[in-house]
């Protein structure tokens, strides 16, 4: 793609329902364009970002319907994020699913990233557009509004109907502010700097009633080997779907997972710290995460939650899970079950 950015595909297939929804024929919009529908309805297919932005742009001056935005979101469903639609489905919160939504968000775009933050009263799910010289791979304000939109479409198919943020920024320019502020529930300050949810902490940590422990295990996975899949350069998925696969049979050393992926120990070591992390540090990040969706799965005992995390016993399990979550995972898990 010559450097430019992309998105999945998901975003246009939505877009096309949207369309066939209002009752127009979206092959003439996409016949002018280099998308195929058969291709956009693959999942994981892959579009740039440039032209997303030009589909979305085009379609709601098409339409001449500001709203649209609004009517493509409510065509999100699980697949049109791959396996991601369906690890965010299992969450257990809605917390749970936005740390899943910022860890795997090269899936929806390569060039927006996404973060969480939190203060005692709210968290602020952020969109971090990419600005370069000449904004070929900025996400436009059409697609930006859909993502927000989307995300909060998520919450209300994973929490209830009723779902509101406290307030919603957006870089798009003003219209339908009480269309627009009726269907999200909130304020909405349009022509903001930056893109953002902002949602009350408290409403985040409720349990959700379609937690599914082992579909999210499976759908991690499933999440890492696409994520390898796109960039033979993404070096981190790739070491995690290795470790995640041998783990079992003990954690691998750094010397078997760099002669898998054809590097030298010293290589991926530096590639690795490029990407700023370690090792050490995602062997640590993948135990606790698996660790924890196990305890709060609770079907298996601690010695084969020890076992499948490549722990030699409980004991020195225990140890490491208390180092990092403070408490013991027997604790924990009579904490956070669900049976």
């Amino acid at each position: 793609m010559d450097g430019q950015g992309d998105v999945i595909g998901g975003w246009l297939v939505a877009l096309y329902k949207a369309l066939l929804w209002k009752g127009i024929e979206p092959f003439e919009l996409l016949s002018k364009s280099d998308v195929c529908i058969d291709e956009i309805t693959n999942v994981g297919s892959r579009v740039p970002v440039s032209l997303c932005n030009k589909l979305f742009e085009q379609s709601v001056t098409l339409t001449d319907d500001p709203l649209l935005p609004i009517k493509v979101s409510q065509c999100i469903v699980a697949t049109t994020f791959h396996a991601l639609g369906y690890a965010l489905q299992a969450s257990s919160s809605l917390q749970d699913a936005f740390i899943r939504l910022v860890h795997y968000d090269r899936v929806l775009s390569s060039t927006c990233r996404i973060n969480l933050t939190e203060d005692e009263q709210y968290c602020y799910l952020g969109l971090n557009l990419n600005v370069s010289a000449d904004n070929i791979n900025r996400i436009g304000s059409q697609l930006e509004l859909t993502m927000l939109l989307s995300i909060i479409k998520i919450c209300r198919d994973l929490s209830n109907p009723g779902f509101a943020p406290v307030k919603m920024y957006t870089t798009a320019d003003a219209r339908c502010i009480d269309q627009f502020e009726a269907y999200t529930g909130c304020t909405v300050v349009f022509n903001s700097s930056q893109p953002m949810l902002v949602m009350d902490r408290e409403l985040l940590l409720k349990r959700l009633p379609n937690f599914a422990p082992d579909l999210i295990l499976l759908n991690d996975k499933a999440a890492d080997d696409y994520l390898a899949s796109l960039d033979c350069n993404n070096v981190v998925s790739q070491v995690r779907s290795e470790v995640v696969s041998l783990m079992a049979t003990g954690v691998p050393n750094i010397d078997f997972v760099a002669e898998k992926l054809n590097f030298s120990q010293r290589s991926l070591q530096r590639k690795l710290n490029d990407s700023g992390t370690s090792y050490k540090d995602l062997v640590e990040n993948i135990r606790q995460t698996t660790a924890e969706q196990h305890l709060n799965q609770n079907r298996l005992s601690l010695g084969e939650i020890s076992y499948l995390l490549g722990f030699s016993n409980v004991a020195n399990f225990s140890r490491a899970f208390k180092r990092w979550k403070g408490v013991t995972p027997g604790v924990y898990r009579g904490e956070h079950c669900h049976s």
